[in-house]
């Protein structure tokens, strides 16, 4: 509100006497009214024309009440009108205009800001630094910074704009000429005060009083004008903030072939685009997790391609869900808001990132990413997550983070075992009681196999029958499993030198169930119908009988 010589109120109840005197004024005139229309004959008398009923008369209480409410409204709404919208004289000088400048300084020409606020003391600097467009252009542009911080963790659009609103500020009303009555719009305590540092002319301080009643803005004065003014609350809001606010929220994005330290990492980007395409690891531990499990790709398997090893064994990995969690890497990650920059331990704790419940380390040669996450807000699914090169935590929801759901066991691919038969040249099967080899040929030309065991000619399509109970076998996983002698071995010798052989290995644990070992790897057990299938069936495609289909 306006500070006067008079307040408003004092002249709104002068005016409010004003009219209910008038109220009394009008009040006996509707009794003189009254008394005049009762021997009126337009209220009582036909004039000599017939109606079957009397017109009624209009009784002085309802007339009287009618004009009472007629005149409450008009006192009710001649009160409001002047409280609410009808705005105290003013001098010429002092009436409202939409854009009256306060200042107007170019952000080029601004060396440093020391800004002294309700909610944070900051310092915004800028620099000249090289700039490359879109379109691979450098030029030379000064570049703003908060200091304190690591430019990666501020959004430099966000400082620029801050420092915008102080170089350049608009107001919606000059409310005083001078400062006299400075104390009154609440400069003796300033809810926000700016000190802007030039390159060139002179300094100035730009100071944010107390904030206008109906919250339109804040009342504002500049060194050198002696005026205050009423600027919107847009303007200072955007500089009167915390460093939270002004954090860039674009916390992971895609390396490119650019970003490589040594020539080998190369090989992980796609050499046309420069985009990265795969990776070295993917490391998941946390206690979601439980374990540390390791994801690595898989060379010369047109199945799979991806293997995930957790210490005491090692199984395929599902490629669907692999590539969703590396899609981290490639896609991007935007955080909705920003926890805190620079956190402290108890902060640490407090969002769960001292000991994290998820935490992925992505490896591509000698570039390296981590992130840390831990359900912060169930309520609205908010993790709370910390990246590698970033000292802040961040609020990511949990829709982008959707791949952060799966378990360990959801990373096993279906199968164990996935390669072409036409990939070996020999299968080797030592039963129990009989050894079991098969030599294989293929003819690329038409698709086709060619298998003997010694001299004796194989029918392919059994052997292709009996190959599949290998290529479905689905081990259930356990914590613990009983060593010993194997009860069936088949040793897979693959075509080329660049890979030897793989080995099947078959324990027995009880009655039911057998433990599979891939090159001393145990991978889970099977049941005891598998491993029938497996001895059996070696023996039907030698003696040329039908295996059916798995």
């Amino acid at each position: 509100m306006v500070p006067k010589k008079k307040s408003l109120e004092a002249q709104n109840t002068e005016k409010t006497e004003a009219l209910e005197q008038t109220f009394t004024e009008l009040e006996n005139d509707a009794e003189k009214i009254v008394s005049q229309a009762k021997d009126s004959t337009i209220l009582n008398s036909t004039n000599g024309i017939k109606i079957k009923a009397k017109a009624k008369s209009l009784s002085k209480r309802n007339l009287r009440t009618i004009i009472a409410l007629i005149v409450a409204a008009v006192l009710i709404g001649a009160a409001w009108f002047s409280v609410d919208f009808i705005p105290e004289k003013e001098d010429e000088t002092t009436q409202q205009s939409p854009s009256i400048l306060v200042k107007k300084t170019a952000v080029a020409d601004i060396e440093k800001i020391n800004l002294y606020g309700s909610k944070a003391n900051m310092v915004f600097y800028s620099t000249i630094e090289d700039v490359t467009d879109y379109d691979g252009n450098t030029s030379k542009e000064y570049v703003w910074a908060l200091q304190g911080y690591e430019k990666n963790l501020i959004a430099s659009s966000a400082i620029t704009a801050a420092a915008d609103a102080i170089a350049t500020l608009y107001a919606s009303r000059v409310m005083e000429q001078d400062q006299s009555q400075k104390a009154l719009y609440g400069f003796n305590k300033p809810t926000a005060k700016a000190e802007v540092i030039v390159r060139k002319g002179e300094n100035f301080t730009l100071f944010i009083g107390d904030k206008a009643p109906d919250n339109s803005g804040y009342y504002a004065t500049v060194t050198g004008d002696e005026k205050i003014y009423l600027v919107t609350k847009t303007s200072v809001d955007n500089f009167n903030t915390t460093p939270e606010a002004l954090a860039d929220t674009s916390i992971l994005s895609a390396p490119t072939v650019d970003d490589i330290v040594k020539k080998t990492d190369k090989k992980y980007f796609d050499s046309s685009s420069g985009e990265l395409t795969t990776f070295e690891s993917i490391t998941l531990s946390g206690s979601r997790y439980g374990k540390t499990a390791v994801i690595t790709p898989i060379e010369d398997n047109e199945f799979v391609k991806y293997n995930i090893n957790l210490g005491k064994f090692s199984r395929y990995a599902n490629p669907d869900v692999v590539d969703e969690l590396f899609s981290l890497m490639t896609g991007g990650l935007f955080a909705v808001d920003t926890y805190a920059l620079h956190p402290t331990a108890a902060q640490l704790k407090k969002y769960g990132l001292d000991k994290p419940e998820v935490d992925i380390t992505v490896k591509c040669g000698s570039l390296t990413t981590v992130l840390k996450a831990s359900l912060y807000d169930a309520e609205s699914g908010h993790y709370a997550v910390m990246v590698s090169d970033r000292n802040a935590i961040y609020s990511v929801t949990a829709d982008a983070l959707a791949m952060l759901d799966y378990e360990i066991t959801d990373y096993y691919y279906q199968f164990v075992f996935q390669d072409y038969l036409y990939s070996f040249k020999n299968m080797t099967v030592n039963a129990p009681s009989k050894t079991y080899s098969f030599d294989i040929k293929y003819n690329e030309s038409d698709n086709t196999i060619i298998a003997k065991s010694g001299d004796k000619k194989v029918d392919d399509a059994l052997l292709s029958a009996y190959y599949q109970y290998f290529l479905t076998l689905q081990p259930e996983v356990k914590d613990n499993y009983t060593d010993g002698p194997s009860s069936l071995t088949a040793v897979f010798t693959y075509t080329g030198s660049t890979r030897g052989k793989l080995t099947m290995e078959f324990v027995k644990q009880s009655g039911r169930r057998y433990l599979l070992k891939i090159d001393g790897n145990a991978m889970g057990t099977v049941t005891s119908t598998a491993y029938d299938h497996l001895v059996v069936y070696a023996e039907y495609v030698m003696t040329n009988k039908g295996i059916p289909e798995p």
